[in-house]
């Protein structure tokens, strides 16, 4: 068995989503499904990984006794191109090594570490490896289409493992692989990253009340500024590679929180409208860090509806005055009742996989239109 320190392999190792190496020895792979990707011949890899808890949540939403948690990122292994993940556990300590493979004689296969929490409830990097065989030459896979989706805690999975409505977050119950974007990247084909964030917003909002995190606008051009402001780097943030990993897909649903923000403040008109300037400046970002190729789909659900108007209103405006032809909207189908509610009344796997099949079929669709013009 021999040790490597995971920056020693780069040149054998598939970056999947945005993941950040800074100045470390490390990839951190923070963003939901971010992770690597390897090949390897033998009988034996094991990845020594690394965690940083996140924020401490209670443990019920409604009770009177107040019972704190910390919050230790989870990950999921992958062999080959099975979807069911060999082994996924809870990553709770340091410069500690997880089981990816083993067998008595040795064998070929591609090996996928993804983190499958959000990146505000824990970080995880990957520091080495300790290997009975040897790593092969990266083989990137062949997908039909790349993907990009922009949310908040539904994009994240948030409590979708729970059936427990009433209740808040545990990292056991956020499950980003069967999130609805990972599940339409599946029957897609298609390679994807998830860039989400629990109670995110468009807007920060007008008035005394500004909302408590940053908004995506603030995060989407970079790496990982999460990660590198808990480090205190308040100044230089690591710039995203958008020319090397253009998107044909990219999928925002964002506006639920937007709509708690417009409520907390009160006033609803000036609301909407600051809403309405930053959905059209943030499709201006993204359309300046991506390029003109992209289908853009601007979607809104399932748990809330109330700036669905307003957001159609912005992408038509924003094509009419750009003269983008690859805009639209969709929203998805309500939560049902009969279908139950994950944890915090979020979607669970069952409007997940729902909310995946709905969005799967419209980029289907509006991609069939594309290449029969």
């Amino acid at each position: 068995m021999r040790s490597v320190n995971i920056m020693e392999c780069l040149n054998q190792i598939e970056k999947l989503g945005r993941v950040y190496s800074g100045q470390e020895n490390e990839i951190y792979c923070n963003w939901t499904c971010s992770g690597i990707r390897l090949r390897f011949k033998g009988t034996c890899l094991l990845a020594r990984m690394n965690a940083q808890h996140g924020e401490e949540m209670e443990k019920e939403m409604f009770t009177q006794t107040v019972k704190m948690r910390t919050l230790w990122p989870y990950a999921a292994v992958f062999l080959d191109d099975e979807e069911t993940p060999i082994y996924s556990y809870e990553i709770n300590d340091q410069n500690k090594e997880y089981l990816l493979f083993s067998c008595e004689k040795e064998e070929v296969h591609t090996i996928t570490i993804r983190k499958i929490t959000e990146n505000a409830k824990g970080k995880l990097s990957v520091q080495g490896l300790t290997i009975e065989g040897v790593l092969l030459e990266k083989r990137l896979e062949k997908k039909e289409m790349k993907v990009e989706f922009i949310g908040d805690s539904i994009t994240c999975g948030f409590g979708n493992m729970s059936n427990e409505r009433d209740h808040m977050f545990y990292s056991i119950d956020e499950n980003g692989w069967n999130s609805h974007a990972a599940i339409a990247s599946r029957q897609l084909n298609a390679s994807f990253s998830i860039l989400s964030f629990s109670g995110i917003t468009v807007s920060r909002g007008i008035g005394n009340f500004q909302w408590m995190i940053p908004s995506m606008p603030e995060l989407y051009p970079y790496t990982d500024r999460v990660f590198q402001e808990a480090g205190g780097e308040k100044e230089e943030f690591e710039e995203w590679d958008f020319a090397s990993n253009i998107p044909d897909v990219i999928v925002i649903n964002l506006g639920t929180n937007d709509a708690t923000l417009i409520e907390f403040n009160g006033e609803v008109e000036l609301g909407i409208k600051k809403f309405e300037e930053d959905y059209y400046n943030f499709l201006e970002m993204i359309r300046d860090k991506n390029g003109f190729n992209a289908q853009i789909i601007c979607t809104l659900g399932s748990m809330d509806y109330f700036l669905y108007d307003s957001i159609v209103k912005v992408a038509e405006n924003f094509a009419k005055n750009k003269n983008d032809k690859k805009i639209s909207c969709f929203k998805y189908g309500r939560m049902r009742i009969t279908d139950g509610y994950g944890a915090c009344g979020h979607p669970n796997l069952v409007t997940q996989k729902r909310m995946g099949d709905e969005i799967a079929a419209y980029i289907k669709q509006l991609l069939d239109r594309k290449e029969r013009r």
